[in-house]
Formats: C-alpha cells, structure tokens, sequence
C-alpha cells in the first residue's frame, strides 16, 4: 500500500501543476451531484457498490477520471486488440478502471471523458490515456509523460489533434502561410522567372513596402500608365521607410547592403511588364497583392507565435529553387525548436542575446517573444516601465551576425517587420569580428577597456559539413559553437543545435576542440532529437547546452537525454506536425533538465563526461530496468527454441546439460502445456 499511496501524490502533483490543487477523490462526496449521482453502482468489483475513482476533474467542458496502480506492469490490459473492461483487470489495470469509470460518466452525464491510467512510481511510471464519448467505443491515445495537455488552457487543442485527428492550430497556420509560398513560387517561376533565392528577396522588399506604405496597390498601374514601373514604386517605398524615423535603421552601409539586394526590382522586365495572363497587371502588382491579403498580418500576429515567415518563405523556394542553401550548409530550424531551445537556456527580458549566424532570425524572433512575455509577467501592472523594458529590448537586447547576403536581407527584414533589434544585426562572419566590438567593449578616457553590454545567451544553429577540408576545419560546428562561447559573459549560456556527428569528434582538431572547450566551459546536457527534425534534409541532430567561462568540473554530472519522441510525427503530404502530445513532451523535457524530475535511463542519464566520450545519449545509455515476467518468459522460450533446434538438426551432443537450466525449461513447458 506505501508503493499506492506514493504514486497517488504523485499524481496529485501532477493535477497540481496543471492547475487542479483539490481533484475530488474516491466518494467524490464533495464533487458536483451529477458526479456523485453518476457513480451509483459503478464499482470496478463484482458486488455493485458505489463507485470510487482514485481522482476526478472537470477540464473545461470535459471530465477527466484518473485511477493509478503502484507496479508499471499494470498500467493495462489489452486482450485480442481490445481493452479489456471485465473484472478483475478493470480492478487490477489502471487503465482498464479509468476507462470503465469513463464509460460510465460518458453514458450517464452525456459528457466527453478522459480515462488517465497511471502505473508505477515518479522515477518510472508509464501514464496512458483514453477518449470515451457517449455511445462509442473507447479510443486509446498515445502514451503521455505529463498531464499538461488535460489542463483548461490545452484540453480542447488536444482533444481537437489527439482524438478527432485534426492539425494543431498553430500548424494550421504555418499550412496556410506554406501554401502561399508554394502558389507565389509557382507564380513567380512562370510570370518572372525568377529564380529562388530572388524570390525571398522580393517577398523581403515588399513586405517591407507594404509596411510603409500600406495602400502601396493603388499606386500600382504599370508601366505604360505611369512614369515609374511598378518595381520602382516598391523599391522606392521599401528605401523610404529603410531611411526613415521609424525603422531607425543604422549604420547607412547596412542600408545599403539591403537596397543592393533589392534593386533588380526596379527594372526587371518580366516583373514589370503588363501581362494579359493576370488581367492586364504586372507580375509585380499580383505578388504585392498576395503578400498584402495572405501574408503582411502574419509577420507581426501574436498568435503566429514564433513561427518564422521570411524563413518558411525561403525554405519553400530554396525546397523548389535549386538555390545555393543546402551547399552552403543552410538548415533552417523549425520555430518549434526554436522556442524549445529559448526555454532551455531561461531567455528572459534582463538578457543579452546572441546568434552568430543568424540567417532568418528565427532565434532572434524566439528569444524576443520570450523577453516580452517575460517583461509583460514582471511590468505589465506598470504601462511606463513596461514600455521602457519593450523598447530596451528591441534596441539594445537582440544582436545577430551572418555573411550571406540574401539571408542577411531576410533577417533584416524579419527584425524590421518584427520591430525590434534592427540597430543590431550585421553581415560579417563571426570569424572576423573581434568579440569585443561585439560585445560593446570600448576604450575609455583612461585609455583602459570598459566591458559594453555582453551577452548572456547564445542561440545558434551553425552551417553543417563545411569542415570538409584542411583549409576549412575552422568552419566545423564544434569550432562554431567553440567561437559563440568566446562571446559570451561568465556563467552565460549557449544552446546549439548540430548534427550528431559534431558530438563525436572524429577529426584531430575537433577533437583538441572539444577538449579545448571542456578546459574553459561546461557541458550542462546534450539532447537527442526526432531524427525527422529537419525532415526532409536528411540530417540527425542534437542541442547540445554549455555554460560560459567554467571549467568543466570532473564529477559534473551532465545529462544526455533521448527526444526521439518529441510530440512531432511526419504526417503524409504535410510534413512534420505535432501529434497533440508535443507540449506534455516538452514540458516533461524541461522538467527533467531543471528540476530534476526523474526518469529512467531510456530517457535520461547523468554522467561524468571527458572530451573523448561520444557526447549523447545513445553512448551513455544502459538499461535500468528490472526485467518484467513477460521479459523473463519470452527470455527462457528463445532458450527452448534454441534447444529444440539443436537437437533437431542433430546437435543436441554440444548443448553442456545445465540442471539448474534444465529445471527452470521444464517448468516452463509444464506452464505452457
């Protein structure tokens, strides 16, 4: 019973954080009378008594019913494919009793429920979920870490995805925005032949037009109706708004780096040219009207989140192009990964943020939406000092570097349309910048360097397999994240996310790199994604987390963790989306790494760690968990298969008798018989 009551608090603290303090339990004598009335005569035993699961919630306009067992291998029973609701395993399987109490609240109260099915203890626990409407057969979901998806703020998404099938809202979104970039890819192919690394600059160029001057439209005639073509009138408004008060965009070279990337719009002839196919407008004129109908609002929209536009924009022409990205070791990360990793380093608003290749911006984007929040939760009483705090943040807290020109255009862009951190994001490599300049250090009236603002966090997804010969070993992901770390202030953090071979170490100098970077910081974790993360690029990837500025300590424990199931599935003709499950996934994720929540060593395992250990988790790993009988059974049938074979094909002579072994088989095989 002491096993029982342990995984009982453990899941009132699970309730508890999700927001329920007192779940109704048991009698359920102080729920609502519908409740109490419904467990008349619901006993999970055979007598028809009153019955009495372990804990019930109402979850918005659903209920949730809860029943727990102290042993994992009870977390249920499924028989011929079918759960099995008889007694006894509805009374011996957590989950077999959840559901038959669900059937019964479904049926009586007409509500949709939830049947929550929790085994085993806080370390290891398997929780299991299942769906119960009113008239149907119960559905099994898949497995959960946490109950964060059962909370008020998340039920309905997750009964919306995990039950009725249907995308994520946010991924309903990204869809939308993809198939705008897909239909203006096709169109700019056939009406412009553009080709796909201009694409994403002329989508920069007008956005930012738009953002100037948001009738743009109107003045968009043709060039046989107007002294100008349309691509001037855009380039025009996309210089005056670049030039102006409000975009407060310095220092003038960076201004002019943009306006060089733009300025083919001006006298593009296909661009600029009437077509009769699209009405007698130009191909500029439609494009500017897609983007001000589809995409403009979305740029800024709260409830696009993270998600990166500009980047997905490039992503789809790079994706049909036959650009330069993937040669150049171009990966976009996925926004998910992107506010995955801002969390894992606590980005908040007193922070200092980096990416020294910054590409989109999508990190930058991530780490301010995070500062905001972060300032809203400690100003938002005080409309002054939370306006300070926003405007800090915008112009002094976000700083990105990167060499690409068309990138940096669309970075740029991204920072402009995002308003913040414009002032601070340069083209240069990150090799050629002295950290000091970066950092603000600067040389006071004494002639003695004064420290500028530093940084505190670093987020960088650095360009892969670049290190391919002698002369560009310095471009290795390892020598990137080694030259972000330089950066950074005492105790500052850096998350990167690399490929898994990064982490090995293969080569001579990565090797004297990763003990170079041990010697001077601390490896915190490394973490081992879906390998469908950047789905369709074919690269396996891990983040690896350091802290800045402290050796490595000998006896530090640093925790390798296996994300293979990161709530994100590939889903046939969409791509990668989220199965319903992924905030329960991630919230388990940084628990773990910030609480020390345990899990078991599948998951997560903590280790002492030199420069020539293959840093994930897959090297680390060792099974710690107790065989179950079901292991031992099937261990001891291969050993009769093996036998039987053996002195079936006249080997029996080589088999040394064993009577210990001998006894164990025969009693097996009285069991089977």
């Amino acid at each position: 019973m002491a096993n029982e009551r342990s995984t009982d608090q453990f899941v009132r603290d699970m309730l508890r954080d999700i927001g329920f303090a007192r779940p109704w339990e048991q009698s359920c004598n102080d729920a609502p009378k519908y409740l109490y009335d419904a467990l008349e005569g619901a006993s999970k035993g055979q007598g028809g008594g009153r019955g009495k699961p372990e804990f019930v919630v109402e979850s918005g306009d659903f209920i949730v019913v809860i029943e727990d067992k102290a042993r994992t291998e009870h977390s249920m029973l499924i028989v011929d494919g079918v759960l099995d609701l008889g007694f006894p395993a509805r009374s011996d399987y957590a989950l077999n009793g959840a559901v038959h109490y669900a059937r019964i609240f479904a049926e009586r109260t007409g509500k949709r429920v939830f049947a929550v099915g929790v085994a085993g203890s806080e370390s290891h626990h398997d929780v299991m979920v299942a769906f119960v409407a009113k008239g149907a057969e119960p559905i099994t979901l898949a497995k959960v870490d946490t109950l964060t998806d059962l909370g008020e703020d998340s039920i309905v998404e997750y009964h919306r995805v995990a039950v009725l099938g249907e995308l994520p809202r946010e991924e309903r979104e990204v869809r939308e925005i993809r198939k705008v970039a897909a239909g203006l890819h096709e169109s700019m192919r056939n009406y412009a032949s553009l080709e796909g690394e201009r694409k994403a600059t002329l989508v920069s160029a007008i956005l930012l037009a738009l953002k100037y001057q948001p009738n743009l439209i109107d003045d968009l005639k043709g060039e046989k109706k107007s002294g100008f073509t349309d691509g001037e009138k855009v380039y025009k408004a996309a210089q005056e708004y670049l030039e102006g008060d409000e975009a407060d965009l310095k220092p003038k070279q960076k201004i002019g780096a943009l306006l060089d990337q733009f300025s083919f719009i001006k006298s593009h002839v296909l661009l600029n040219r009437v077509n009769k196919d699209l009405g007698s407008i130009t191909p500029m004129r439609r494009f500017v009207e897609i983007l001000d109908k589809d995409v403009i609002h979305a740029v800024s929209d709260p409830s696009y989140s993270t998600f990166d536009v500009l980047g997905n924009f490039y992503g789809e022409f790079v994706k049909y192009g036959g650009s330069d990205g993937n040669a150049l070791g171009i990966v976009l990360t996925p926004h998910h990964v992107t506010e995955l990793m801002a969390a894992l380093i606590d980005v908040d608003a007193d922070d200092y943020v980096i990416d020294p290749t910054a590409g989109t911006a999508a990190f930058l984007i991530a780490a301010m939406l995070r500062m905001f929040d972060d300032a809203k939760r400690r100003f938002g009483n005080d409309p002054v000092l939370l306006d300070q705090k926003l405007r800090d943040i915008r112009e002094h807290r976000l700083h990105g570097v990167e060499l690409q020109d068309k990138l940096f255009a669309i970075g740029t862009t991204n920072m402009i349309l995002r308003g913040d951190g414009k002032a601070n994001f340069q083209r240069h490599s990150i090799f050629d910048l002295a950290p000091a300049e970066l950092r603000g250090d600067a040389k006071g009236p004494d002639g003695k360097m004064v420290p500028g603002h530093g940084f505190t966090k670093v987020l960088i997804n650095p360009p892969y397999s670049q290190a391919k010969t002698k002369e560009t070993r310095y471009l290795s992901e390892l020598s990137f994240m080694e030259r972000a770390l330089s950066l950074l202030d005492h105790k500052g953090r850096l998350a990167a996310i690399v490929p898994q071979s990064a982490m090995v170490g293969k080569t001579t100098e990565d090797k004297a790199l990763k003990a170079k970077i041990l010697a001077n910081h601390t490896l915190d974790a490394v973490i081992t994604m879906n390998p469908d993360t950047f789905y369709g690029v074919g690269v396996h990837v891990v983040i690896a987390l350091f802290t800045a500025g402290v050796a490595h300590p000998t006896a530090k424990k640093t925790a390798f963790v296996n994300f293979n199931d990161d709530g994100y599935k590939v889903r046939q003709h969409l791509g990668l989306m989220g199965d319903g499950n992924e905030k329960g996934r991630r919230a388990h994720l940084l628990s773990v790494l910030n609480d020390g929540t345990p899990d078991d060593t599948s998951f997560v395992v903590r280790s002492e760690v030199v420069a020539a250990d293959e840093w994930q988790h897959s090297y680390f790993y060792f099974n710690d968990q107790p065989p179950t009988y079901d292991d031992f059974f099937r261990t001891v049938a291969d050993y009769v298969t093996w036998q039987v074979d053996m002195h079936a094909h006249g080997l029996g002579d080589l088999i040394t008798p064993d009577p210990d072994a001998d006894a164990v088989v025969k009693e097996v095989l009285v069991e089977q018989l």
